[in-house]
């Protein structure tokens, strides 16, 4: 029978959903004023590069440690005290007298968004009956590309008014207001029973975020240092050296930074397996668009904003719609559906788009069907990492699921930028074409993945069961 959903768990649910809109408002933002603030500051590209690269790294490196403090610590309890680290992080930003006080500020910001990321969702799981985890996710992971349908256009009007660090300005408050909200909710901590047995591995825990920090630091800074540079190299090489020493560590551990266990888990490790080509295609055609709309069809900023904001709202808002239909269907079908759509629109960009600058019928079809598969995929298998992992290892299988997600991420654009190098214009269209072709590659791998992989009568209430 039906739990009904308390005015506490919507209330926790729309705080963390704010929270997340604020996540791609701090990466767009500050990728479109990135041309002012170098203006401003007079800095050399390379180092200003750092406000991009550092929060990028940054999140990926600490994110398991994010997950771990949530399980260990409480995941409302982590979440109030990243959200902090943001806030301070976006204020420091604001107020930046030079270029190394901003780069520390986007780095305080990067592993506040760590910390409170994972623990968003799993503060949220811990208020919701398992039968409405499928329609909190769903809701949930609709935040981000709603958030980055709006940030574009947004951002675009601060600059448009006001001084870059406006953008950071209204970020400050946003976290603020974050902070505020949750301090006002009464309730005291929910927790799953969290065992706090075993001593931290203190040692393990910088080796492993040390390991995947250098592996981010190389595949983020590849394209600009050069793939053969000492810089990219000697990343590589000490994150192949600090991976096996983590992973003999880790394995004893009472409370380990990564759970192998969890990977015992079938739903767990499928939907991290298929993720990981859906992330890599999802977070890719972000730097193609931008760049052919800019350079082929010569657009303008707030043009390119908006010309792009139908693929994040779409996926958003059908994002909501997924829960309803896994809890009455299960995951299967509606992965397949989306994987069959993310291959379909890849198909329609090599085939039909080109110089011609003809946006509605050339370009909309392609981004109405990339919007409908990221619906369709981003949250589903969001919530199927996560309907069978016991409550009290929300944090870290969440924030497995995202590290894995933002790798593939990283790896995604700079697999792009060696595919179209410095091409531009009119004679960049075939690099363009590879990189589709490439993209809908991944994506038949991802539906050929989810057709062999996943159960053909899904559990659908398993979920009840719980």
């Amino acid at each position: 029978m039906n739990q009904p959903i308390t005015r506490a768990a919507w209330y926790i649910l729309a705080i963390s959903v704010f929270a997340m809109i604020l996540l791609p408002a701090a990466l767009t933002g500050t990728t479109i004023a990135f041309p002012e603030i170098e203006l401003d500051f007079g800095s050399n590209r390379a180092t200003l590069s750092w406000i991009l690269s550092g929060y990028a790294i940054t999140t990926a490196a600490f994110t398991l440690l994010g997950g771990q403090l949530s399980d260990r610590l409480g995941s409302q309890r982590m979440f109030t005290r990243g959200m902090l680290l943001f806030f301070f992080g976006a204020l420091v930003c604001t107020f930046s007298p030079n270029v190394s006080f901003l780069i520390a500020g986007r780095t305080m910001q990067g592993i506040g968004a760590a910390i409170y990321a994972p623990s968003s969702l799993a503060m949220v799981l811990l208020r919701f009956h398992k039968t409405h985890h499928p329609l909190a996710i769903g809701i949930w992971a609709a935040s981000v590309p709603i958030g980055s349908a709006l940030s574009p256009t947004f951002a675009s009007l601060i600059l448009e008014i006001a001084d870059w660090r406006w953008m950071f300005a209204v970020q400050t408050i946003g976290a603020a207001a974050v902070v505020i909200a949750i301090a006002l909710h009464k309730t005291k901590e929910i927790s799953a029973e969290i065992i706090n047995t075993g001593s931290l591995d203190i040692l393990g825990i910088p080796i492993g975020t040390a390991a995947i920090g250098c592996l981010a630091l190389g595949i983020v800074q590849g394209p600009r240092w050069g793939w053969m540079s000492w810089g990219t190299i000697l990343a590589f090489i000490a994150s192949a050296t600090l991976f096996p020493i983590f992973l003999h560590r880790n394995k004893g551990q009472p409370v380990p930074l990564i759970d192998f266990k969890l990977f015992s888990i079938p739903t767990f490790t499928t939907a991290n397996a298929v993720s990981l080509g859906v992330s890599l295609v999802g977070s890719s055609v972000w730097l193609l668009w931008p760049i052919h709309l800019s350079t082929v069809w010569e657009y303008s900023q707030i043009q390119i904003g908006l010309a792009i904001t139908p693929t994040p709202l779409l996926a958003g808002v059908v994002s909501i719609g997924t829960g309803r239909w896994v809890q009455n269907y299960g995951y299967r079908g509606i992965l397949l559906v989306g994987t069959a759509l993310l291959i379909a629109a890849n198909c329609w960009f090599i085939s039909f788009y080109g110089s011609g600058i003809n946006y509605w019928e050339n370009m909309f079809p392609g981004l109405f069907l990339y919007g409908v598969a990221m619906g369709l995929t981003f949250a589903p298998l969001n919530g199927a990492a996560l309907s069978e992992v016991p409550e009290q290892v929300y944090g870290r299988a969440n924030a497995t699921f995202l590290t894995g997600r933002a790798m593939c991420s990283a790896v995604g654009i700079a697999i792009l930028v060696a595919i179209i190098g410095d091409s531009v214009g009119v004679g960049a269209l075939p690099a363009f074409r590879n990189a589709f072709v490439f993209l809908a590659a991944v994506s038949t791998l991802s539906f050929l993945m989810v057709g062999a992989l996943w159960p053909k009568r899904a559990k659908k209430q398993q979920i009840e069961s719980r």
